[in-house]
């Protein structure tokens, strides 16, 4: 039962930090994957954590250098055909950097939780907290970015419509993951010293049967006898 705890803790960290790492490495490094996708007139574009693609097709396109940060006005301008200056967006857009740092924290909490033992389970069950915070940070600045992004396409753009994609639902699971593992680790700890005393328990009652308890069909049954003193020894 300690076993499949601390096992179960270890495998959500793993499973949150792949899904953190897919979502940082999106556009323009993975085209495929993204946070926004806007699609229209034959075309399809994708926003990322370092950039975005614009007018992706059988023909080809083009992707930003992979950066911290969007130039909104230029994306707009790129992307929807028009022209749209956004200040706080272009600033929140520097705050995507959070996916890589909860991507960070989730791959330390799960080398420690691999490599610990009773209370290193407590730090890396802190590890995951941070994880969880940095992870859950990330997804609001998510939503609130490329969902101000999306309604402004879906609104004012003809002919484009905007969709939330498969990195925004990655994170969000990744969220969920790391709230989930921040318990499990941590009650890996108390698992792992409840298992650890019962093999200490076991490992004294055979050795209290190894010297002198029950030996089977011997001519000692029962308890160990006593050892005689030499005061209490017969004389002859």
């Amino acid at each position: 039962m300690a076993l499949g705890i601390i096992h179960c803790g270890t495998f959500l960290l793993f499973a949150a930090f792949v899904l953190l790492l897919i979502a940082t490495l999106s556009a323009p490094i993975i085209h495929t994957v993204s946070f926004l996708d806007v699609t229209g007139s034959g075309a399809r574009s994708t926003f990322g954590t370092f950039g975005y693609c614009a007018n992706l097709n059988a023909n080809g396109g083009g992707c930003t250098p992979a950066q911290f940060g969007y130039d909104i006005s230029h994306a707009a301008t790129t992307v929807f055909n028009r022209t749209w200056q956004n200040n706080s967006l272009t600033a929140l857009s520097k705050a995507l950097i959070l996916h890589p740092i909860a991507c960070g924290l989730s791959f330390l909490a799960l080398l420690v939780s691999i490599c610990s033992n009773r209370f290193g389970y407590v730090f890396a069950s802190f590890l995951a907290l941070l994880a969880f915070l940095a992870s859950l940070a990330a997804m609001i600045v998510d939503f609130v970015m490329f969902g101000i992004i999306r309604r402004e396409v879906n609104n004012n753009v003809t002919g484009r419509t905007a969709s939330y994609s498969n990195a925004t639902w990655m994170v969000l699971a990744a969220t969920v993951v790391l709230f989930f593992s921040v318990f499990f680790v941590l009650f890996s700890c108390c698992t792992s010293r409840r298992n650890r005393r019962d093999v200490d328990n076991r490992r004294g009652t055979a050795g209290a049967y190894e010297t002198g308890g029950y030996v089977g069909n011997g001519p000692q049954m029962g308890y160990a006898q006593p050892k005689k003193t030499w005061w209490s020894r017969r004389k002859y």
